[in-house]
């Protein structure tokens, strides 16, 4: 099969292959990792795709960051403290700290870009998260002035945080990348284009973004900071962020040199690629599902919902159509996020909302009770899906399953990436897949999509019930009983399906022998400020 999917796109390879020939120069250290979609920005306030969260990761830096162990330790911040009642937080930062450009990073900086994130006329996708601070969130809501909001910077180097509750996950979200220092002397001139341009886009981080082609065939340039804290443990001169969609032609690049990292490989020959090693498949804190839009009838009726959800053989789609170690979702909340227990995780402790396999006479007695016996008289709806690797196979698999358990005939629609993006955002679809890794390793970083004030809860699904849940976990500091409220807010989403969830993800990859030191967090982002050339 390999064999005969080469020839058929040898051309694209070959001028692909041509393209990075020689664009080097002699003596430049890069590494070059095929992103395989061109981000729709990477603007850290604004984006919430895995994407440009990977780019961010690469050229922004917050308080604190996640080492290679995937544990927070100090980043801009060289210390901090905390208070005895756990509401406030100081924090001290380095000495000499500087952007991209060489100007001097302050800790009003840290002040702008927190105050940014909130800003309701920011519109962040991610200005929740700060709902933590002091009025933030009443700020965000114009019942608070900018003045009342619990930040401030006394002096260049002291950056204090004032919380409205105590957050036992207060380092997790300090090393988001959303929660970045801003210039608002450069954002403000250009709120919605800033991110866009290399001259505009003054970053603090490991690279400094040069040059960016867009579209398919294009990439993304970034270049080492100098100006960076830690610029002596760069080992780099250049990271190449190449947008090759046809995982095919990227393949064949790396293949034959040209890229020296793919996570994203032809689903078809990933198996064989597994059991010879050369590919290795790596476990990810999240889960691919499909979001019903419930303010589309049917799916307003959760007895539909949930018939479409028991229909699906999951073993199925994990064990013979992907068979990339991905495993069936029995939940929302997938396997490796903490739970209460030391010796289990969350899915372990929650056990099974879900058979591996189709409960089919449950799932046709429920979309009879709804009005649509054996599909008669269910209306036309449309599966949505974006233009990544596998998504036919995987859409098509769902569409024959849905035809031959429920009789239903689902249409399926095809968007490019960023149109995709925008067109769900606005509530513009039936049915459409998604993914979604964990911003940090917690069972709330999923579940509070669904919060009915999520900016991201497309499904227009509410229930006040799961809102209490989701905000006395907010404020729980006793971990096990902080658990305890995500794992009711999870049976409650269970119950309702607002979300079908399909599979738990890992991420496959290839590595050249070339390079190494190059981390993959379990939350997806990819780190290189520490990566190697080996000659």
């Amino acid at each position: 099969m390999f064999m005969s999917v080469c020839i058929k796109y040898i051309k694209i390879c070959l001028a692909v292959i041509l393209i990075f020939a020689g664009i080097s120069s002699a003596g430049t250290r890069e590494i070059v990792y095929n992103l395989g979609v061109d981000p729709r920005t990477i603007d850290p306030f604004l984006n919430y795709a895995l994407d440009g969260g990977i780019v961010d990761a690469n050229i922004f830096d917050g308080l604190v960051r996640r080492g290679f162990n995937d544990k927070i330790e100090p980043a801009c911040a060289e210390s901090w403290d905390v208070s005895p009642d756990g509401l406030t937080w100081t924090f001290y930062l380095r000495d000499n700290l500087k952007w991209s450009d060489g100007e001097k990073l302050t800790a009003q900086h840290f002040k702008d870009g927190f105050m940014y994130l909130i800003n309701p006329e920011t519109a962040s996708p991610y200005a929740s998260y700060g709902f933590f601070i002091k009025n933030a969130e009443k700020f965000y809501k114009n019942q608070a002035k900018s003045e009342d909001v619990g930040l401030s910077a006394p002096d260049e180097k002291t950056f204090i945080i004032n919380l409205e509750y105590k957050n036992p996950l207060m380092l997790d979200y300090m090393a988001f990348q959303t929660f970045t220092p801003a210039r608002m002397d450069i954002i403000s001139k250009n709120p919605r284009g800033w991110a866009a341009k290399p001259e505009t886009l003054i970053s603090n981080g490991a690279f400094t973004l040069s040059k960016w082609k867009h579209g398919s065939g294009g990439e993304i340039i970034l270049l080492k900071n100098n100006n960076y804290w830690d610029a002596e443990n760069v080992k780099i001169d250049r990271l190449r962020f190449v947008v090759i969609a046809d995982t095919n032609t990227a393949l064949a690049a790396f293949k034959a040199g040209k890229i020296d990292y793919i996570s994203s490989i032809p689903t078809r020959i990933l198996p064989a690629l597994l059991k010879t090693g050369e590919a290795k498949s790596l476990p990810e804190l999240g889960t691919s599902y499909i979001d019903f839009n419930v303010n589309h009838k049917p799916f307003d009726d959760s007895r539909v919902r949930l018939a479409f959800t028991l229909a699906i053989n999951r073993s199925i789609i994990t064990d013979k159509l992907l068979k990339s170690g991905v495993k069936p979702a029995t939940g929302i909340v997938s396997y490796l996020v903490p739970g209460a227990a030391d010796s289990q995780d969350f899915r372990t402790e929650g056990g099974a909302f879900l058979p591996v396999s189709a409960d089919i006479e449950q799932a046709r007695k429920l979309l009879s009770e709804a009005g649509y016996p054996n599909g008669v008289n269910f209306p036309e709806m449309s599966l949505k899906y974006s233009s990544s690797p596998g998504s036919n196979m995987l859409a098509e698999a769902l569409q024959n399953m849905w035809k031959e358990v429920l009789g239903v005939n689902i249409n399926l629609l095809n968007e490019e990436w960023k149109v995709y993006l925008k067109s769900t955002q606005d509530g513009n679809f039936d049915m459409s897949t998604h993914s979604w890794i964990l911003d940090i390793p917690d069972a709330s970083n999923i579940l509070e999509l669904y919060k009915s004030d999520s900016p991201q809860n497309n499904t227009g699904w509410a229930n006040s019930e799961f809102d209490e849940l989701m905000r006395k976990a907010d404020l729980e500091m006793d971990y096990s009983k902080r658990i305890n409220y995500l794992h009711e807010a999870e049976k409650i989403l269970m119950r309702e399906m607002p979300s079908l969830p399909l599979y738990f993800l890992s991420m496959a990859e290839m590595k050249s022998e070339r390079v190494k030191n190059i981390y993959r967090s379990p939350i997806g982002i990819i780190l290189f400020r520490t990566a190697e050339i080996i000659e």
